[in-house]
Formats: C-alpha cells, sequence, structure tokens
C-alpha cells in the first residue's frame, strides 16, 4: 500500500466531511450541502471552471481541468454525491454518517456509492497536479450528479444544456470494483428501467369482508392484473415488449461467458434461495437472462388492513409498485405504454398504470482505442485478471452520456463484492481505494 501522503490524508479527511452529509436524494435532504462542498474541493484544487446548476431541481457540479497543451484529449470522470438512505440503522456497527475505520477498511454510507469514488479520483487528481506543476497532460471534467439514486432525474437534460462544453474522449463510470472473484472488473453499460405504479380501486371505500362472496376487491383485481404481465417462466407476457431487444453481438456474449462470475450455484448459495431460478436450466440461459433480456419485478404491493392482528375488511384500493429493466434499444415510455394498452386489452379497467421513473439502457463491447488504453493501465495496476463485461446487470445513466457524446464508458472502481452498497456496514478495503488513486494518476500520465 502507498505510503500515506499528506494529500492522502487530507482528502480522506474530505471524505469524512462529505460523508456526514445525508444526502439521500429519495428524501431530498443534504443535496444542496453536499454539491456545495464538492464545489468548494474543486475550488481548492484550482479548476478553470467550477459551476453548480441547479435549474432541474438536483444540483449538478461541474468542473474543468484544462491540459498545459493544446488539441489534448478529454476524460469525463462521472459521479454522484447522493446516497441510498442508512435505514435500518440497528444493523450498522458503526454511525453511517461517521467515516470509520476498522480492520483496514472504511465504513460509512457513499463510501462506495458513490462518495469515496469521488474522493479517490480527487486524491489522484492532487497528488498528480502537486508532483507536475499544476500541469495536465488530458484535459479533465467532472460531472457530479445528485440523482443517480433515484433515476437521474433532470440529468438528461442537463447534459443536454452542457453537451458543447463536455465533449470528451473518454467517460470514467461513477463506480466499479472487484468482483466475487476478486478480479478488478472494467463495464462497458447499464441496463435501462422503467418503474410504475399499478393503481386498483373497486369502491368508495373498504367493505365488510362478508361481501366477498359477490364483490371482487380491489386486491384481487391487482393481482390478477399483476399475474396477467408475467408468463410462468418469468418471460414478460405483454405484447411488444421484445420487439424492440437488440440481439447481443457475438463479442458481447463471449465477454459475458468468460467473464462473469455468476452461475446457477453461486446464486443458490449467496442469497440462501428457496424459490425456484427463472430461466436458468443452463448457465447460457441464465447470463441471456440476466445480461441481454428485459425483467419484470413486483417491488412491493400495499393494500387493505396490515397492522397487527385481524381486520376483516374487502380492500377498496390496493397499489404496487412494479418495475421493468430494459436492454438496447427498449424505450422507458414506450414499454410503459405497451403494459397500459396491456392492462386495457385485458380488460382491467380498475386497474391504472401510473408512470413514476425511467431511464434508457446502454452496452459497449470494450474494444474502442480508448477502452483498450483503460485496460493496460488496470491491468498495470490489478494485475492480468481482469473482468471485461459490457453491461452490468444493473441500471444507470449511461445511456445519457452515449447519446450526448458518442464517447466509450469504463466503469472501473474501489468497491469488491461484500462492499455493501445500499446495505447496512457500506465499505471498501483501504488498499482497493488507495489501488484506484494509482490507477486515476496512471491513466493521466498515459496521455504525456
Amino acid at each position: 500500500m502507498p505510503e500515506k501522503t499528506e494529500i492522502r490524508q487530507e482528502y480522506l479527511d474530505k471524505l469524512a466531511d462529505l460523508i456526514k452529509i445525508p444526502s439521500v436524494s429519495a428524501k431530498k435532504t443534504g443535496l444542496k450541502e453536499a454539491s456545495q462542498l464538492i464545489s468548494g474541493y474543486f475550488q481548492q484544487l484550482k479548476a478553470d471552471q467550477v459551476a453548480i446548476d441547479d435549474e432541474f431541481e438536483f444540483p449538478l457540479v461541474i468542473a474543468k481541468f484544462k491540459a498545459a497543451k493544446a488539441g489534448a484529449k478529454t476524460i469525463l470522470i462521472y459521479n454522484h454525491y447522493d446516497v441510498q438512505p442508512a435505514e435500518p440503522f440497528n444493523l450498522w456497527h458503526s454511525d453511517p454518517w461517521t467515516l470509520t475505520q476498522r480492520d483496514d477498511k472504511l465504513f460509512g454510507r457513499g463510501v462506495d456509492d458513490d462518495k469515496g469514488n469521488l474522493l479517490a479520483r480527487l486524491t489522484a487528481l492532487a497528488e498528480y497536479l502537486d508532483a507536475h506543476d499544476h500541469q495536465l497532460p488530458v484535459n479533465i471534467d467532472f460531472v457530479v450528479e445528485g440523482s443517480e439514486e433515484t433515476a437521474s432525474r433532470g440529468l438528461s437534460d442537463y447534459l443536454i444544456k452542457h453537451t458543447a462544453e463536455l465533449q470528451n474522449d473518454l467517460v470514467i463510470w461513477e463506480s466499479g470494483g472487484y468482483n466475487s472473484k476478486d478480479q478488478q472488473e472494467i463495464n462497458g453499460g447499464t441496463k435501462g428501467i422503467v418503474t410504475f405504479d399499478l393503481v386498483a380501486k373497486t369502491a368508495d371505500r373498504d367493505l365488510h369482508s362478508s361481501l366477498a362472496p359477490v364483490i371482487d376487491s380491489a386486491a384481487w383485481q391487482l393481482l390478477e392484473a399483476i399475474n396477467s404481465l408475467r408468463n410462468p417462466d418469468g418471460t414478460i407476457a405483454v405484447k411488444g415488449v421484445y420487439d424492440t431487444v437488440r440481439p447481443a453481438s457475438t463479442r458481447e456474449q463471449d465477454l459475458v461467458e468468460k467473464y462473469s462470475t455468476i452461475d446457477q450455484h453461486l446464486l443458490v448459495n449467496d442469497f440462501k434461495l428457496t424459490a425456484p431460478l427463472l430461466n436458468s436450466s443452463t448457465r447460457e440461459e441464465l447470463l441471456k437472462a440476466l445480461y441481454f433480456s428485459p425483467a419484470l419485478n413486483i417491488e412491493g404491493i400495499s393494500s387493505g388492513y396490515e397492522e397487527a392482528g385481524v381486520k376483516t375488511v374487502l380492500p377498496a384500493q390496493a397499489v404496487a409498485k412494479l418495475e421493468i429493466r430494459l436492454v438496447p434499444d427498449q424505450d422507458p415510455h414506450d414499454i410503459f405504454d405497451k403494459v397500459a394498452a396491456h392492462l386495457k386489452e385485458k380488460g382491467f379497467t380498475n386497474v391504472k398504470a401510473v408512470y413514476t421513473l425511467g431511464e434508457k439502457p446502454y452496452r459497449s463491447d470494450l474494444s474502442a482505442d480508448e477502452i483498450q488504453r483503460v485496460i493496460a493501465i488496470t491491468k498495470h495496476i490489478y494485475g492480468d485478471d481482469i473482468s471485461l463485461l459490457p453491461t452490468s446487470p444493473g441500471t444507470g445513466p449511461a445511456a445519457y452520456f452515449y447519446d450526448n457524446f458518442k464517447s466509450p464508458i469504463a466503469a472501473v472502481g474501489i468497491g469488491y463484492a461484500a462492499s455493501a452498497d445500499h446495505a447496512p456496514d457500506e465499505n471498501v478495503r483501504l488498499k482497493d481505494y488507495d489501488d484506484h488513486i494509482e490507477f486515476i494518476k496512471e491513466l493521466i500520465s498515459s496521455y504525456e
């Protein structure tokens, strides 16, 4: 592990200050404070330009560091300062809003997702500038948003607004890290998503449950509507959902087959599963479903009496939150419209679909020249045994960046398989944090 320089300690202290701010986008708390603190960090680094744009509710921080030579290439580094809620607090072994070191690990909400990644990159930039008389061989732009954990609301508008000034040759994604085989993983994209509520209403108030033989409840209506959306094998039963799905290329399939650490036994054992796996009779089928196919999920259902004891009612209203993970070239609004049309066609007139959030998907086969630069540096820092994946099974705003800049995207970061993102005791290993600092410095140096 590199010796802890004064700069490195200074930026660990800055990370601690940032983690103190509960910048939870779902609750809209701490966002202004976090964006202002990060803006101050950029100003202290003497960025050529620093701005906070708050036109679209969730403030966006932009910072630009210009190269010493004309015609230099540009790296755009994307991060986010918002985090997931820290509840349940009782499952944390230290205060989630206090950066805590235990057993060569750092703990705190956002230490991996995503404040730690941002501060590791700022540390690398600070150390490089300090060692090179504040001269850069490459332009470095930062885009730090405040709504990544809530479908990056407003980010598309921000990027369209700032497209001309943020043109770049490479996007370094907000996070990444080691997989379950302890290989550093380079990821080239994300699935998209559309989320929506289904609301069933069958009467103006809850009724006595003795009427159940002759009156259908909102709960039954909702369950039947939800059940109509999915086939027994887990595929989506909505007409037209698969019409625009882009097949995976041979290279994309080969990358997933070679580098994905996921198989049937890992899923069952790691999560202690008792429910059957879907689309998983072979590993090839499982990987196709996970990386290259859309999927429907029920996030939650609520209806009737849900407190302790018994209340014999026939619910007049039932609500469910659902999501469909999307793959290229599916569009969130188009898929939602197909769901609404399906419900109407099946006669669920008492069930209303309400669009909530959406993000488009993007994936890459990782063959671009700038990605090859990243791969070479990753091997030098982390060793030859790395993993290359064209997409993540998770969701993020990668498509917004590609749509505006058409530049390759690489996710490399400080996390590892047990980082517990979004969960209690979120953590990173100090060695991984320091290694990422070295990775970013070498990436900058590669443009000299």
